[in-house]
């Protein structure tokens, strides 16, 4: 999951670990289902944009977003946006849905905050991508993360 309070300071870090919290003790089986009791959860705070997905061990990846969380599947040659809804997990959300993707051979799944620019590319972290998540994570901060704004990245592969 990667998640982004509205705003910042303490009541955006409220919603932020309230959708922790929930996602953590839910009984969720789909990334859908998880984002629902986030959203519950969420309700009485400012709200928060929010990104959920599951890796299958047959490739599959199973991706339910809520606002502005970047989501691609990356590989050293290319970029392939996720599918997120329009809304913000707490107040106003349109119908989910769960929307399933393969994990490309030697692929990652990148989820980022707003506070890390949308203007990178594929070949900017094609030099990372064989190393551990938290080193492509750290790659991506530096290259992309603005000074204006927090910011966080996910990033998950499978064996390789």
């Amino acid at each position: 999951m990667s998640c982004d309070g509205l705003g910042h300071g303490p009541m955006a870090a409220v919603a932020a670990q309230a959708a922790v919290q929930a996602f953590r003790t839910g009984a969720a089986r789909t990334p859908e289902q998880a984002m629902e009791q986030v959203h519950r959860a969420l309700r009485g705070t400012r709200g928060a944009a929010v990104a959920i997905a599951r890796l299958e061990p047959d490739g599959r990846l199973l991706f339910c977003g809520v606002g502005n969380i970047t989501a691609a599947l990356v590989t050293t040659t290319a970029r392939s946006s996720l599918l997120s809804h329009p809304g913000i997990a707490g107040h106003r959300m349109h119908q989910l849905r769960t929307y399933e993707y393969r994990l490309p051979v030697h692929g990652v799944l990148v989820m980022h905050s707003d506070g890390l620019s949308g203007r990178w590319s594929a070949p900017d972290l094609a030099g990372l991508l064989h190393h551990p998540p938290a080193v492509i994570a750290t790659g991506l901060l530096g290259h992309a993360g603005t000074r204006r704004d927090d910011a966080s990245a996910v990033i998950a592969k499978a064996a390789w």
